[in-house]
């Protein structure tokens, strides 16, 4: 379903106060549930009556939500406060000067938008919404979160943009993925793609010998991204992008894992086939993980070898 990005409606009526604020909620949601009103007009420089009257502000406009039944006054940041703190570090930065309000793409826990840069060039813009689904993943490669009892959605849609952009930046030099530009927060500015992901096309939009073409090409840039020591881990059609010229990028890397990981294989040869029944599925391409893991395995060795 597609939706405005509701922090472009209320960013023309934000007062630099209301960033100060916002981000004193962000930054307390570290040691807060529910940030104390007094700690977030202390950290903003101003008194309790001023922060409480932007506060209220900024609850009806869904920046904020405020909870007065703990004992105390206490705010929390919402998606959309969070959108509007990495939209104004964009703009601040000279990356981007304009959002458009409506979605060009919309994935299971992310949307991403058009960006204008300062250059007049368009980029994309991804924002991340977390679920508990990615939650579990990402225990598998950040340990550290299991025993933690307050986790904010936030800070894992953070994590989650951040190794995201991690793995671009790794891969764009070598690899048929988006180029990274940038990253703040839960957000990724990156290059534009002109093309369609390979889910939205429908059986004849292609016919068997293109869309062999098309896996076999997936299939060559995933066994040079295994053999320089990365596994996507959640491969689909969903992931894959066919450019207008016919080329084809691999997109959506925060669940990537290297090849030294303990499970690395187990993932690897679920991708394979998840490809490979998509392909056959849709397109009645028939290829079997058979024949083509030995190649496979080859790179996976050898990216053990470089470790």
């Amino acid at each position: 379903m597609v939706s405005k990005l509701l922090a472009l409606e209320i960013y023309p009526n934000l007062k630099d106060l209301d960033f100060r604020i916002l981000r004193g909620v962000e930054l307390n949601m570290r040691h807060y549930e529910w940030v104390p009103l007094e700690t977030i007009a202390k950290f903003a420089r101003v008194d309790i009556e001023t922060a409480s009257h932007r506060l209220g502000k900024l609850d009806n406009w869904g920046l904020v939500r405020r909870r007065s039944d703990i004992g105390y006054i206490g705010y929390q940041l919402t998606i959309h406060g969070y959108d509007a703190l990495a939209i104004r570090t964009f703009a601040q930065k000279g990356i981007i000067k304009a959002i458009s309000q409506s979605q060009i793409g919309v994935g299971k826990e992310a949307d991403v938008y058009i960006g204008i840069t300062p250059n007049e060039e368009r980029v994309a813009v991804k924002f991340n919404r977390v679920g508990r689904t990615s939650f579990t993943r990402i225990k598998l490669y950040r340990p550290n979160l299991i025993d933690k009892r307050h986790i904010s959605w936030l800070y894992v849609s953070r994590l989650v943009a951040q190794r995201e952009y991690e793995a671009l930046q790794l891969l764009s030099p070598i690899a048929k993925v988006p180029k990274p530009i940038a990253w703040n927060r839960h957000t990724i500015v990156m290059e534009f793609i002109d093309g369609v992901e390979l889910i939205e096309l429908t059986d004849t939009d292609l016919t068997e010998e293109e869309a062999l073409e098309v896996l076999n090409k997936v299939l060559e840039e995933y066994k040079k991204i295994v053999e320089f020591g990365i596994i996507h881990s959640d491969m689909s059609l969903y992931n894959i992008v066919l450019k207008s010229n016919g080329d084809i990028l691999i997109i959506d890397w925060p669940q990537y894992l290297t090849s030294a990981f303990p499970d690395a294989r187990y993932y690897l040869e679920r991708d394979l086939q998840v490809l490979l029944n998509s392909f056959k599925k849709k397109w009645r391409v028939q290829v079997e993980r058979s024949k083509i893991w030995k190649e496979f395995e080859s790179s996976l060795q050898k990216s053990l070898k470089k470790e």
